[in-house]
């Protein structure tokens, strides 16, 4: 019998999501499209925040090189705000929050990294709500909206023309 692996494209491909030693959950894929392509979606803020669908509302000012987003989500207990500043990396971009009465800490990155006509995806996010919530939960859920996002993506990017 063939592996599944290798009759289906590698854009049909699940991501894999772990969660590391320092807390982060990180998910890495390999998209069947070029470089160009995946920065398309992935460098618009706006259209980042639409894959994942806790996201209610996103809106991006631009701030120099960067941009200063303001995102309202769906939480377990009620909508969670934020503000962050995400800017570009040399490797692909880098959000960090800046202010939240709901969130502690929220850091996200992609990095994308080019093999030919196929893009290695690799995004790391932390999320800490503070005391009220346990950690595990936290990540577990974390761990679901990476993996979501990520398979929003392939579908996204498999769609382009």
């Amino acid at each position: 019998m063939i592996p599944t692996t290798l009759i289906l494209p590698l854009f049909l491909m699940a991501p894999v999501v772990n969660i590391d030693a320092s807390g982060a959950v990180i998910g890495r894929m390999t998209l069947d499209a070029p470089i160009t392509e995946v920065r398309k979606i992935v460098g618009d803020a706006v259209k980042v925040g639409k894959l994942v669908p806790q996201v209610k509302s996103v809106t991006a000012q631009p701030a120099g090189a960067c941009v200063t987003l303001a995102v309202v989500s769906a939480g377990f207990i009620g909508d969670v705000e934020y503000k962050s500043r995400r800017c570009p990396t040399k490797t692909g971009w880098a959000e960090h929050l800046t202010s939240s009465d709901d969130l502690k800490q929220m850091d996200a990155i992609w990095t994308l990294t080019e093999r030919g006509e196929q893009t290695d995806v690799h995004f790391s996010l932390v999320v800490d709500v503070g005391a009220y919530a346990p950690t595990v939960l936290v990540q577990s859920l974390t761990k679901t909206q990476v993996e979501t996002t990520l398979t929003n993506l392939r579908d996204q990017v498999a769609a382009l023309p």
